[in-house]
């Protein structure tokens, strides 16, 4: 896309800045009559970490306790992801519904008021995904087929008219076609499109094999030994080889097919019928339907066997990723196969359509074409429904909400807000926007930007920040920015860059991600023609290709894809004051997302953080904890400022309640039980809430009450602190 599309609406962060701090400073207007100070100085953060629901409940106990000690007062920055976000936005919702209100309540007492309510509610949808009310497990179940299906109806017909074209004779003029023959003669008659495939990957290594030799000649002359020739040298050489190898394996199918085919009736031709069981003969008359199946199960198989090595204690991780590749690359060329064998057969197709023949795949070719049209590709994967579940579960319309007031729809609250309308923290939602393709080595080396949606702004340092509501018509909504921010199952994200994992989790829409507007360019187009195109950005996903800041699209899926704490966006608004809970899966507390993101502000705000967390570490048979906090600074540069920064993890410790104690007894992965597990019942809801509001209790009122004073006090001394 051309720069010139740009819109004039996007802003640096500078100004972005600037009026956060003039929102700030109204809503600390609101909390106190004649404020605390000025922003720009002493601003202050809480950060809520991914983790699913887990990080979610705990979260929630610990937002209790703050509550309770008056320090959410004092916070004004709230700086949210996947998991945490989901009570972030919980607690950001009900602070509309309840302005001035403790929204879960502070203790015991308030378990018949409105916090009691809210605290009933969400102990009641541990299990968000399958709510209740007519959901269940095959609920969900049908919505993922859904998916998958309206995924398939969309591509694999686009899919299948290429392998027609490809299997059909192209109109070649004389003297190319015998320029051609001796390669294009491998191929099976009639497969003209698969043979110039096949010439082309033949063609690209021989000329890699060319470039080499050009390569070695050109070292003995001293102009060409530059630094910029060989990378351009080294580059084309890469690309040859790639393009070579992909050619030559697609250019083979038909070759592959015609081998077995042939083999199949050798087989048979040595078996008389009348002397062969009819199950046998059955079987070997379709065995080239066989082999093809065999490809797809051995990868199929592939894939289990991964699986079970990446649970195997100390299993190595490269040895899982081959397998996996293994897999599926023999299941995606056994799909090729089935489609192949499919188009081939002129039986099968043909180009008059009639009720006997073609009409199951010209219909589905204009089906195909109709619903990618109209469809929506953000609207037909599991991202609705998962949003759908977590605003269920996480935004609440009360009882007590609905007294002398129309209830607010939660799929209408938008994140827009010109100024504070409750006296909740301005709430940044951190997503990770995808950047595999992008130029700039930073960006794809970490595969993303962080991307924010908030109350004034969205956007990425990669893709400028526009106003939220001149965002998207300002239609983006709390609820979908939460769903954004926790979809960790996506293609193309860390744990999913094999492009065999990437081209098969988009072929069955195996996705919670969100494709939406660059900040930079003009909504020029409205209605269906505004959407994403399903082909265009499908494919995009299947390849990796086209994934950067300059498209008209980019896509948008869990804040965790890249930084899982929430701390990044802080530490870029220099704030004097931050707490960060991690609530992250972390069972051999290897402290690996703090890492990350220590690393990350170092290299790009110069930040330099300083803690420790030795005494975090569970030791001993009943694996307790010293302290579930401590406390580090951090050195900002340029101008120079000292940070306090408090650390929390999800750690059992000595002094808490007995049914924690019992529910770690029972449960040997407690606090850290894996992220996958999305259901919590009754007794592990509390285990984790109770646990979060105990730590949060110990903070506020135990060892660190000194520290947490800070929080209080006037902005002349908080500026002598550094």
């Amino acid at each position: 896309m051309a720069n010139k599309n740009k819109t004039d609406a996007t802003l640096d962060f500078d100004a972005v800045l600037s009026q956060e701090h003039a929102w700030i400073a109204q809503r600390r207007q609101k909390v106190e009559e004649n404020g605390y100070g000025s922003p720009e100085n002493d601003s202050t953060g809480l950060g809520l970490s991914g983790g699913g629901i887990r990080s979610a409940i705990f979260n929630l106990g610990l937002l209790q306790a703050l509550e309770r000690h008056g320090i959410m007062q004092r916070i004004d920055y709230l700086s949210t992801v996947s998991g945490g976000g989901y009570i972030g936005s919980c607690y950001t919702w009900l602070k509309n519904l309840f302005p001035n209100v403790s929204p879960f309540g502070t203790s015991r007492h308030d378990f018949k008021g409105s916090g009691g309510e809210a605290l009933a509610w969400l102990r009641s949808h541990g299990k968000y995904l399958t709510a209740g009310e007519g959901l269940s497990a095959w609920s969900m179940l049908a919505a993922l087929f859904t998916a998958i299906l309206a995924n398939l109806l969309v591509i694999v017909p686009v899919i299948l008219l290429l392998f027609y074209l490809l299997s059909r004779q192209i109109p070649l003029p004389p003297e190319i076609k015998a320029l051609l023959a001796p390669i294009m003669d491998l191929t099976p008659g009639g497969d003209d499109g698969f043979a110039i495939m096949l010439v082309l990957g033949v063609a690209s290594l021989a000329l890699f094999l060319v470039l080499i030799f050009i390569y070695m000649v050109t070292t003995a002359v001293s102009v060409l030994r530059g630094f910029l020739w060989q990378r351009k040298m080294r580059s084309l050489q890469g690309n040859m080889l790639m393009y070579g190898v992909l050619f030559v394996i697609a250019g083979t199918i038909p070759l592959f097919h015609q081998y077995v085919a042939t083999l199949e009736q050798q087989i048979v031709a040595g078996f008389i019928a009348s002397e062969t069981s009819s199950l046998l003969y059955y079987i070997l008359n379709r065995f080239t339907e066989s082999t093809i199946a065999i490809f797809i199960i051995t990868g199929v198989f592939s894939l289990l066997k991964a699986w079970r090595t990446s649970r195997q204690e100390g299993a190595a991780s490269t040895q899982g990723m081959l397998l996996v590749n293994i897999g599926l690359s023999f299941l995606v060329y056994g799909v090729f196969l089935l489609f192949y064998e499919l188009m081939k057969e002129p039986d099968n197709v043909t180009l008059t359509p009639s009720l006997g023949d073609i009409t199951w795949f010209w219909y589905t070719v204009v089906f195909s074409i109709f619903l990618a049209i109209f469809g929506n590709i953000n609207l037909v994967s599991m991202h609705r429904y998962y949003r759908n579940r977590l605003m269920e579960a996480f935004m609440p319309v009360l009882k007590a909400s609905e007294k002398g007031r129309t209830p607010i729809r939660p799929d209408r609250y938008a994140i827009y807000r010109k100024s504070p309308g409750s006296d909740a923290p301005f709430h940044i939602i951190n997503t990770a926007v995808n950047m595999v393709g992008s130029e700039d080595t930073k960006r794809q080396g970490r595969g993303a930007d962080n991307f924010i949606l908030s109350p004034l702004f969205c956007g990425a340092e990669s893709t400028g920040f526009i106003q939220s509501n001149l965002y998207v018509g300002n239609t983006m909504n709390l609820a979908t920015a939460m769903a954004i921010s926790g979809a960790a199952v996506d293609p193309n994200m860390y744990a999913t860059r094999s492009r065999p994992i990437s081209f098969l989790m988009t072929l069955l829409n195996l996705r919670l991600g969100y494709w939406i507007r660059n900040p930079k360019f003009p909504a020029s187009l409205k209605g269906i023609f505004s959407r994403p195109w399903w082909y265009l950005y499908m494919l995009r996903e299947m390849f990796g290709k086209g994934l950067n800041e300059h498209c008209r699209h980019v896509h948008l899926a869990d804040g965790g894809h890249f930084e899982n704490l929430g701390l990044y966006e802080l530490v870029r608004r220099r704030c004097r004051f931050i707490i960060i809970s991690d609530a992250g899966a972390d069972p051999e507390f290897g402290f690996g997302d703090l890492a990350k993101v220590i690393e990350m502000v170092r290299v790009d705000f110069g930040a330099k953080v300083i803690l420790t967390t030795d005494d975090m570490v569970p030791e001993g048979k009943q694996r307790l904890s010293k302290y579930a906090f401590t406390i580090g600074s951090i050195e900002y540069v340029d101008p120079k400022q000292l940070a306090t920064l408090i650390y929390i993890k999800t750690a059992v410790t000595k002094g808490l309640s007995e049914d924690i104690y019992g529910y770690h007894r029972a449960n040997p992965g407690y606090p850290d039980q894996s992220t996958a597990d999305q259901f919590f019942d009754e007794a592990q809801f509390e285990a984790y809430r109770e646990l979060g509001f105990q730590v949060g209790k110990t903070l506020c009122a135990g060892a660190t009450h000194q520290c947490m004073e800070s929080l209080f006090r006037s902005v002349e001394e908080r500026n002598k602190v550094s």
